[in-house]
């Protein structure tokens, strides 16, 4: 079967110059297709234009006035489609057939829109539609399901900590639509809590692999997670969804919004708790705290004219939990508020159809408020904040013209951080600023190949200039093949925490001093790739290689006795007498201390087995390793692998899927070898469709999963999965989906 049933009409010839060319783009049933990417090339392979189609379908290329020519449709939703215009004359009318695999458009490995097979890094998408079909209400579960990307189920923070082949969450930037997550990770280990991030007002999750400084700046040394909001997609659209179930889960959110002329918006918000839970029954030690948490946000585009266009963002969160902890010094109840609040406004300028301008402006702050109280004795309560404001201003220009896409940025950005026993200076904070610009040019060399490159310069109010450079290349071998590989640096300054932490636990005997010699951690990574493409299916291989060199963490260096001590132990390492640690406590230090190595492989596939019915699978080999010290890294799974099968049901309105991840041993400590076990959790979904009203119940962890080491003697336990739970939820939607 071809791909695609092309109906192409001759073009009569005109008196005088050649016309420019031009056609329409129709479905099966003649009805226009809207946004599908036309790219226009000559005899030669070169490229002439690349465009989009409007509203009634048409398209036009004026740079493109000798023939022959070859145009290619390719649609997120269609077949690829190949035409070739012999003569001039009439526009040419090209038929598109429905994909019976989509295809994704992605933006997080080149900033500007592609399909998610013809990149060049390798960029992970998750959109809406596998999101609902899933039933998952959190960010950190659907990333589990992504090769390559370990998270792990459980209640409490540091689960959120995300790996990206092997490296941690600290090196890997949080994104939402394109800008920066506030969360305070300089002092929180790295880790924004996307455990409490719901999923209902994102339109996708994109993850890009290995090194993206050259583009998103520092943090995405081994590379980013991009949280897609969504926008109304009709003149008027509402959604409520309402779920519940054990472990006192209950979500309720809902949406509202349309397109009114030349304004779009939308409005959602939120409600989700979750009890707390011990593993151990004899502990009174919470696994995961008691929580709940309140979600808001408002998107709005006005187009001001033709040409210019408005975008107001806003989102923030209020998250409260409660949990009893056990401490050197007994057990103690913890209380823990935090919140978020991120505004941006956006101008996008289209004086050409080659040429676009952005502007933003982004303020964010993140408050962390937290009293920790002994159950036993009469010590009084320890109270602790902690708080980042965040500035940024960038803009960006983009130009295309014959098999070119440049796009060149400057970007300004301040962070400031302070918090009572967090950072050196306490409420008077610390603040690090930012200066950087950027360029990358996509070269369509040929209609078959495409050559990315770019770099950024980034000014450090700390560590001055830094450059990074990106690579890339991307060829169509054959129809059905694509062959890819990319090369990229990473660049990440050590952040505020790391600089300038001085934090005593109230009641774990420790300390952690920031330490300000500290050099910058810098990655390379290379991926090379191939995919396969047919009518039915789809699979995909990529091989990476990441080194990061520089590696930051905390290591114990003594405990200092007398201040003669302390003064002779902080000037062994540079530090400055003035971070004045705690006598007769433990001290960490932070310093730069491995030389890491992360390489393996990922295959992923797609079948569809009959109309209704298809298959995903992945698997993951991780070769992680310090170089310093040849030993593996603690932390990782050398085998992680994912399946799932879903079946529908159109004429009843009936899906259910079933889907597994699996985890090999996992080393705890590379010197001792001591390990974790390795594990399985299946997870099962059933939707039923009313109209536009859509029941649903889901079985996490089908099998009831949980740590080994819990029926041990005495019992303790490696992973915080708190085994089965059980959902049901009811999703309305105006129109339906």
């Amino acid at each position: 079967m071809k791909q695609a049933f092309l109906v192409l009409m001759l073009l009569a010839a005109r008196s005088g110059s050649a016309a420019p060319a031009e056609g329409r783009v129709v479905d099966l049933q003649d009805l226009p297709v809207l946004g599908v990417r036309v790219v226009v090339s000559d005899s030669s392979g070169r490229i002439v234009c690349a465009t989009t189609t409007a509203a009634d379908g048409t398209w036009s290329c004026p740079e493109a006035r000798s023939m022959p020519l070859l145009v290619t449709v390719t649609g997120e939703q269609w077949e690829r489609a190949l035409v070739r215009i012999d003569s001039t004359g009439r526009p040419a009318v090209i038929r598109l057939r429905p994909a019976a695999l989509l295809q994704t458009v992605v933006v997080s490995g080149s900033r500007t829109e592609e399909l998610q097979d013809e990149s060049a890094q390798r960029v992970e998408a998750v959109p809406r539609r596998r999101i609902l079909a899933t039933g998952y209400e959190r960010v950190s579960d659907v990333l589990a399901e992504i090769p390559g990307v370990v998270t792990r189920r459980g209640g409490n923070a540091t689960v959120a900590g995300e790996q990206i082949q092997g490296i941690e969450s600290r090196q890997v930037a949080i994104l939402q639509d394109g800008l920066p997550v506030p969360g305070a990770r300089g002092v929180k280990s790295g880790v924004v809590n996307l455990h409490r991030q719901g999923t209902s007002s994102l339109q996708q999750i994109e993850v890009a692999k290995g090194a993206g400084s050259a583009l998103y700046g520092t943090d995405a040394i081994g590379g980013v997670i991009n949280l897609i909001s969504r926008e109304p997609s009709h003149p008027f659209e509402v959604e409520a969804n309402v779920s519940g179930g054990n472990m006192g889960l209950f979500g309720a959110d809902g949406s509202v919004g349309g397109r009114f002329g030349n304004l779009s918006v939308l409005a959602s918000g939120g409600t989700h708790r979750m009890d707390g839970y011990r593993l151990v029954a004899s502990s009174p030690a919470h696994v995961g705290p008691d929580w709940n948490r309140q979600d808001g946000s408002l998107r709005l585009r006005w187009a001001l004219d033709p040409k210019l266009f408005l975008s107001v963002g806003a989102n923030g969160y209020h998250n409260h939990e409660e949990a009893v902890n056990l401490t050197e010094q007994g057990n103690a109840r913890g209380v823990l508020n935090d919140s978020t609040q991120a505004y941006s406004l956006t101008f996008d300028y289209v004086p050409l159809p080659s040429l676009t301008a952005q502007a933003r402006l982004y303020r964010a702050r993140y408050d962390e408020n937290s009293l920790t109280t002994l159950l036993q004795g009469n010590l009084p309560p320890s109270p602790a904040n902690l708080n980042q404001l965040y500035q940024r201003i960038d803009s960006t220009l983009g130009y295309s013209r014959a098999g070119h896409v440049v796009q060149a940025g400057a970007e300004w950005a301040q962070d400031n951080y302070r918090g009572a026993n967090r950072l050196l200076g306490d409420n008077a904070g610390q603040q690090i600023t930012l200066t950087d610009g950027w360029v990358q040019d996509r070269w369509a060399i040929s209609r078959r190949a495409t050559i990315t490159a770019g770099g950024r310069i980034s000014g450090h109010s700390v560590y001055g200039v830094n450059a990074v450079p990106k690579a890339g290349l991307v060829v169509r071998a054959t129809e059905r093949l694509l062959l890819r590989a990319s090369y990229g640096h990473g660049f990440r300054a050590p952040d505020l925490g790391q600089l300038y932490y001085r934090f005593a636990n109230p009641t774990n005997f420790y300390q952690v001093i920031g330490n300000p010699t500290l050099r910058p951690e810098t990655s390379r990574s290379i991926q090379a790739g191939a995919g396969w493409r047919g009518n039915r299916w789809r699979a995909n291989l990529t091989l990476f290689h990441n080194r990061v060199r520089g590696l930051i963490d905390s290591t114990f260096i003594g405990t200092p006795r007398t201040p003669t001590e302390a003064a002779a132990l902080l000037a062994q390492y540079g530090v400055p007498a003035y971070y004045n640690p705690i006598l007769n406590r433990p001290l960490y230090l932070y310093q730069n201390l491995s030389r890491v190595l992360t390489r393996g492989a990922e295959i992923d596939g797609e079948v569809l087995l009959a109309q209704n019915w298809r298959v995903r699978g992945a698997y993951t080999f991780l070769d992680a390793r310090d170089e310093a010290t040849r030993l593996r890294l603690a932390q990782r799974h050398r085998h992680q692998g994912f399946i799932g099968t879903e079946y529908t049901l159109p004429r009843w309105g009936v899906s259910a899927n079933l889907r597994g991840t699996f985890y090999s041993r996992w080393l705890l400590n590379a010197a001792s070898g001591t390990s974790a076990y390795g594990y399985r959790i299946w997870d099962l979904y059933l939707s039923k469709q009313f109209r536009g009203l859509t029941a649903y119940a889901s079985i996490d962890n089908l099998f009831d999963s949980v740590d080994r080491k819990l029926r041990e003697t005495p019992p303790t336990f490696d992973r915080p999965d708190f085994g089965r739970s059980f959902r049901i939820g009811m999703r309305w939607n105006f129109p339906r989906e």
